[in-house]
């Protein structure tokens, strides 16, 4: 097949002037080696306290100090829903997915390498037609991080992990629709200092034993100069086993290095270069327990109906952690990531550049079918490559305070092959069993797709503090995203050996521009109590659908965000409750769904709906005493659609109207009672954490949209609801109980842990085709104990 090449994009030239930022950040070296240090050093790594601070008889809630809004400030100074997860907390986590348990109003699942993440009530994936946007964005150090590297990025030398909730668009380069993760990592030590931990556990499933060593390591150089490496390597076997093959899935298999080199030759000048490497290996962890049913049938995706193996080859398992894994699954990512962080003190403030190229692969391997027959393997190979540069100047100067940016973002990404049909990467692979094969003498389908993305932005923010008390800030942002690329659907007949193109190479483009802002009242009734009033609009740009439906582009989504909130402190600092009432109005709202092309599934994101998502968020700390503490944060969330656009008949007429938003639980709480007591020459800290999440739907791309699905003509059968529909994707609330516990003294620390105490049996997520196929279902881990010691030096 001929290759088919983008043709050269004159606004490449406006990259350039962005890169040259770098070196004229150099100039300011010398343009003001005199000037004092500013107070705005965002996004260089603050260690918060993890303990509470002692207040002579008792004990006080600690300050915070977090870079949410590119400067460092006490979190309860920040007027906006914003959480951290620090110390202990943090050591905790064994990956991002760890968040919703200690964040409420948060859901972040993983299917295999793949995020899926919703905050209050919205949330969804990465499109392949826009792989360089999410809804929820993630930020390590302030740089925007490609999806694919998302779900390991957290594991490199994190020191604090800051959730914000809501539209980010006037303070970071690349905005986020819904809210941002921002991961704060080490700096080098002025000091020879650094840590070893390793750690090992077992879960209740069979043979699923994990083991862990990181350490790293800060080396003074010279009075100005530091280097710190850090290093990982950790494995699980994983949750999900087959006892009929011994083959496991749901687990991991990661190394991880970096390094970060620190140039300070003055008060005025900080320029960190840092460099890292990714390796992992996520199984993508499918099961059939038949806890998430479809509503109108129960047969096995791409089952040939004339195949009495085929019909009888569906096996519910006995339990959620039980799979029919009869080849090997993997999800292999590769990872390479450059930072250039420059930041000078001039007359009019702090000046910042950074600059980051990252470059990252993903190929997957997983069984469709999930039967002993397995007729149907997937597998999308994902190539990336992105270069950003940001620049920005930002200061306070009396009750003045400001930052203002521009930014660009470039990224190439090929998926199952890119500009051709590569017949090495087949996006799905048919065996005997398969309609496709038996009936249609089809033994592969390619599906390739190449995007090129370029984004411009231009940022700003200004604040006034018009009385001590009373602050204002508000922000503007124009954005541009200029999307192009080719996509083409194929299929190999086995009978000829032949590559035939069912919807030849097609090139299609769109440029999405868009307008944000955001504005913020704070008031300050005492020190320690605020209330506050803001609003954000949020844009999400629309993007290039692939397959069959390539030539169809959906338009950008997007949301108007309303806040009251309350941050209070109490009883001399033991009592700490924060209160934050919202209401998200969504226009545009981008909905996946799945059509019938050529007789295939296709799916298709269109712009179908308005929706909303209003509610309440709840976050209270007490001290108790000295040695208790005690913590609940609670959100309620009332979502749904508002307005959907129903498709012309014959097409099956759900209309989605008043049905609630995909993971979207409206009540989730995560509640934690802490107690630590000195024994001998250290401290005993032992925290009992119980969370809960009510049920919640994953998604509508099993509900189908534009054509019927072959069996289902016309309108759907008489008696059939819109609720037995969406029931395909309902999944069933869960609480889940963790312990965690450690002794430190000195230099040293074990800890140890039980994760999902009760060895509850749930569903995280499902992955679903059509309303008559039984969809794959994700499961939450078992039961795990896991422990661990570090020394540092």
């Amino acid at each position: 097949m001929r290759k088919i090449r983008m043709g050269s994009n004159p606004r490449r030239q406006l990259g350039t002037w962005f890169a040259a930022g770098s070196s004229l950040a150099l100039a300011a070296v010398f343009a003001a080696p005199g000037v004092a240090q500013a107070e705005t050093a965002d996004p260089a790594p603050v260690a918060a306290p993890a303990q509470d601070a002692d207040a002579g008889d008792g004990a006080q809630i600690a300050d915070i100090v977090v870079t949410a809004r590119r400067v460092e400030e006490r979190q309860q100074d920040i007027p906006a829903s914003v959480a951290a997860i620090t110390g202990d907390e943090l050591g905790g986590m064994a990956s991002l997915a760890d968040i919703q348990s200690k964040v409420s109003g948060v859901t972040f699942q993983v299917i295999g390498p793949v995020p899926v993440i919703g905050i209050r009530g919205f949330g969804n994936r990465s499109a392949a037609g826009n792989p360089s946007n999410s809804a929820v964005g993630i930020f390590q150090d302030g740089v925007f991080v490609a999806p694919t590297l998302s779900t390991v990025i957290n594991r490199t030398d994190t020191e604090r992990v800051e959730v914000a909730k809501g539209p980010q668009s006037t303070l970071y380069g690349r905005a986020s629709f819904t809210g941002a993760f921002n991961i704060a990592t080490a700096d080098p030590a002025k000091e020879f200092s650094g840590y070893l931990d390793a750690g090992a556990g077992v879960s209740s499933t069979h043979g699923d034993t994990m083991w862990r060593v990181q350490g790293a390591v800060s080396l003074p150089l010279s009075d100005t100069l530091s280097v710190r490496l850090y290093g990982l390597a950790e494995k699980r076997e994983g949750y999900v086993y087959d006892p009929v093959t011994d083959i496991h899935s749901a687990g991991y298999d990661r190394q991880i290095g970096r390094i970060r080199v620190l140039w300070e030759p003055s008060d005025a000048v900080a320029i960190r270069l840092t460099g890292a490497i990714y390796r992992d290996d996520l199984p993508l962890p499918f099961v059939t327990a038949g806890l998430v049913r479809a509503p109108l049938g129960q047969s096995v995706v791409f089952a040939n109906p004339a195949s009495a193996a085929s019909r009888a080859a569906l096996v519910f398992a006995p339990n959620v952690w039980r799979g029919q894994l009869q080849t090997e699954q993997h999800g292999k990512i590769r990872g390479e990531q450059v930072t250039l962080d420059m930041r000078f003190q001039t007359p009019f403030g702090e000046f910042a550049s950074l600059s980051d190229y990252q470059h990252s692969t993903l190929d997957p391997f997983f069984s469709l079918d999930n039967t002993r027959l397995n007729w149907a393997n997937g597998s999308s190979p994902y190539y990336e490559k992105r270069f950003s540069q940001e620049l920005r100047v930002s200061d306070k100067a009396g009750p003045w305070n400001y930052i203002f940016g521009v930014y660009l973002l470039h990224s190439d990404v090929e998926q199952g092959g890119g500009k051709i049909f590569d017949t090495t990467r087949p996006f799905a692979s048919f065996m005997p069993g398969s309609v496709q094969y038996d009936l249609g003498n089809v033994n592969a389908l390619y599906q390739p797709s190449y995007t090129e993305t370029f984004s411009y932005a231009a940022f700003g923010q200004v604040g006034y503090d018009i009385t001590d008390q009373l602050n204002l800030n508000v922000g503007l942002r124009w954005g541009r995203d200029e999307i192009s690329g080719t996509a083409g659907v194929a299929i190999r007949n086995r009978l000829a050996n032949l590559v035939i193109p069912t919807v030849p190479m097609v090139y299609r483009a769109a440029n999405f521009n868009a307008v944000t802002g955001s504005a913020n009242l704070s008031y300050k009734i005492t020190p320690a109590v605020m209330v506050y009033a803001s609003y954000a609009k949020g844009n999400s740009p629309g993007g290039l659908n692939t397959g069959a439906v390539a030539r169809i582009n959906y338009g950008p989504q997007n949301v108007d965000a309303y806040e009251l909130g309350l941050k209070s402190q109490f009883l001399d600092r033991r009592l700490q409750l924060n209160v934050a009432l919202f209401d998200n109005e969504y226009s545009g709202l981008q909905l996946a769904q799945n059509i019938i092309v050529n007789g295939a599934i296709t799916p298709i994101i269109s712009n179908a709906a308005k929706a909303r998502g209003r509610g309440v968020d709840l976050d209270a700390t007490a001290v108790v005493s000295r040695n208790l503490r005690l913590g609940l944060q609670y959100t309620y969330v009332d979502s749904k659609i508002t307005q959907y656009s129903l498709p012309a008949p014959p097409s099956p007429q759900v209309n989605l109207t008043g049905v609630p938003l995909v993971r979207s639980p409206k009540h989730s709480l995560n509640g934690s009672v802490t107690f630590s007591h000195d024994v001998g020459p250290g401290t005993f800290e032992l925290t009992a954490q119980e969370t809960y999440s009510s049920s919640y739907t994953n998604d509508y791309q099993g509900v189908p949209a534009g054509t019927a699905y072959p069996g289902i003509p016309g309108v759907l059968p008489a008696g059939t609801t819109t609720s037995q529909v969406l029931g395909l994707y309902r999944v069933k609330g869960y609480a889940l109980t963790n312990l965690n516990a450690s002794f430190s003294w000195g230099n040293f620390e074990i800890r140890g842990s039980v994760r999902n105490l009760f060895n509850k049996q749930y569903i995280a997520t499902a992955l679903a085709f059509d309303m008559v196929t039984v969809p794959l279902e994700t499961p939450g881990a078992p039961r795990t104990f896991e422990a661990s010691v570090r020394v540092k030096f």
